[in-house]
């Protein structure tokens, strides 16, 4: 869990006048298309007031991002299976989805919550797709949010095969037996 903060410039300089902060929490969650852990990201963002939530693989039937309360406003883009999302639970945040670089794997936003204007993306990486064209969207968000107070949550460990990596036995290691 996050908290992104921002101090209203308009007082700096005032002496009669305090900074003001506003602050906003912020969460990001592989949901590994589960049901169960879709539930239970409910239960938290209601039981730790949760504003925003970024998730990847998210619970989907017939290409709908589902398993949230209806009093939550999701974020998704593309008409395939979507897995990346943005939930929102605070009514006062005003949230436009920017749909120049979203889709199915990628949802960007601009958020607007009382002093604060920022920008949020959730991303998954798939291991299949080539990285080149992920980092090249990634430089388009930032390019298009000119680098400006923007949260970027991402699932990289897509792309990280485990599986393959394994001690080698002692058999192998005499045989001169390698795991690559």
């Amino acid at each position: 869990m996050a908290y992104y903060s921002n101090t209203d410039s308009s007082l700096q300089g005032r002496t009669n006048q305090s900074r003001q902060k506003t602050n906003i929490k912020c969460l990001q969650l592989n949901l590994q298309h589960s049901w169960a852990a879709t539930l239970n990201l409910t239960q938290i963002i209601l039981h730790y007031i949760i504003d925003i939530a970024f998730v990847q693989e998210s619970y989907t039937i017939l290409n709908k991002v589902v398993g949230f309360p209806k009093s939550f406003r999701i974020f998704a883009h593309g008409s395939n299976r979507k897995r990346s999302a943005i939930i929102v639970n605070n009514n006062q945040v005003d949230v436009i989805a920017i749909t120049q670089v979203s889709h199915e794997d990628i949802i960007l936003t601009e958020f607007r919550y009382e002093s604060l204007t920022f920008y949020g993306a959730s991303l998954y990486l798939p291991i299949n797709r080539d990285i080149e064209r992920d980092l090249q969207t990634i430089e388009d968000i930032l390019q298009l949010t000119k680098w400006e107070g923007i949260i970027l949550a991402i699932d990289t460990n897509a792309r990280v095969n485990c599986g393959s990596i394994r001690a080698q036995t002692p058999g192998e290691k005499r045989w001169g037996i390698y795991n690559n």
